[in-house]
């Protein structure tokens, strides 16, 4: 492993957007989900977009999207979505014929059978999201992690994201499982519920470097 590929979900401001890329982070998130504290609307992300454009990938965050949902990520300067609610198998291939987007497809683990699923989706996606369980009505972001000893055996055909609870004490350990490169990252690098914080982020992506050399 020669380095961690940090995606910092939740992004709300061109200031956090601009201080995570030059960070280092190669993806980050914008959440379409309003029942989260860490949503944005379409014309803010657009902004955001626009201003960025190419120095990084973008990632829109949904939940169960409609199809005018998608038409509308579709015609925006994302590189990829994620699929975080429970679209099933028939949906994701639909999107994936459909849309020019890369797919991220979230999947909660809280057993060693949730993984089980997994495989028959992977010809759709091109990454997998393994978080924690869903709290509330809010499907990530949590701040909890998920027991790590239960992917000891996971060895997708796909690249993965490891998400739920990750923050500046456990990313070391994270990247001692030596099972992914990548890490999805949220309420981890906020100061209170939704706002990011510069230099949780500045450090997250530090020891997340310094640890893959």
């Amino acid at each position: 492993m020669s380095k961690a590929f940090i995606k910092i979900c939740g992004v709300k401001d061109i200031k956090i957007a601009k201080h995570a890329i030059n960070c280092g982070a190669s993806f980050l998130g914008f959440v379409f989900f309003k029942n989260s504290s860490r949503n944005i609307s379409i014309s803010k992300c657009a902004e955001i977009l626009d201003e960025i454009n190419g120095k990084v990938n973008t990632v829109a965050v949904t939940v169960n999207p409609t199809n005018s949902d998608l038409e509308t990520f579709s015609e925006m300067k994302f590189t990829h979505l994620q699929l975080h609610g429970n679209e099933s198998l028939n949906e994701v291939r639909k999107i994936n014929k459909t849309y020019n987007l890369k797919i991220i497809k979230s999947f909660n683990i809280s057993k060693v059978s949730d993984l089980d699923k997994i495989k028959e989706y992977c010809p759709y996606i091109d990454y997998i999201l393994l978080d924690s369980e869903q709290k509330k009505d809010v499907p990530g972001g949590t701040g909890q992690t998920f027991d790590w000893k239960i992917i000891r055996n996971f060895s997708p055909n796909k690249s993965f994201f490891l998400s739920g609870g990750l923050n500046i004490t456990n990313i070391s350990d994270a990247l001692d499982l030596k099972k992914t490169e990548y890490f999805d990252v949220s309420s981890g690098v906020e100061n209170s519920e939704g706002i990011k914080d510069e230099k949780l982020i500045t450090e997250f992506i530090s020891k997340a470097n310094k640890a893959v050399k």
